[in-house]
């Protein structure tokens, strides 16, 4: 392959290693507004997270592209290119779907906090699947690390 083909194919790898970062500062971002209130505001992990599901989206769009170009190199079906063919590649859709749900319920939560509802559930099931993301985003990342020497 040539340096095209491996920059397209590790575009995925490239992008969701940032994204991984970017979650992770996302999600200790309580403990960092503990030490620094002014810093670390709502409004701020509110339009984070927003930012975070979006580019998550495209960079699950991405490894779909990459996919389909690696099917097309190869001289298989535009099918088989977007069917995920490992356990790598359906943690990528579930882990998005659920990042969206994680939003969803954030957002719930910071509507039922702005109207002086209780927000403790809303708010418990966004920080709980926080954690199952981080859990489902590491066995991804893994798998994803062993999976480029077979793509590559």
């Amino acid at each position: 392959m040539g340096f095209l083909d491996d920059m397209i194919l590790l575009a995925h790898p490239i992008g969701a290693s940032l994204l991984l970062y970017w979650f992770y500062r996302q999600y200790k971002w309580k403990m960092k507004r503990i030490e620094n209130p002014d810093l670390f505001t709502l409004e701020n992990h509110v339009k984070n997270g927003r930012l975070l599901a979006k580019f998550a989206t495209i960079v699950v769009a991405i490894a779909f592209a990459a996919n389909v170009y690696n099917a097309h190199i190869h001289q298989q079906s535009l099918l088989q290119g977007l069917t995920p063919n490992s356990l790598h590649g359906w943690t990528g859709p579930l882990g998005l779907v659920l990042l969206w749900c994680m939003v969803l319920w954030g957002e719930s939560a910071l509507k039922q906090k702005e109207n002086g509802e209780s927000y403790q559930h809303s708010k418990s099931k966004h920080s709980r699947a926080a954690d199952f993301i981080i859990a489902v985003m590491a066995i991804h990342a893994f798998l994803g690390f062993l999976y480029v020497f077979v793509i590559i």
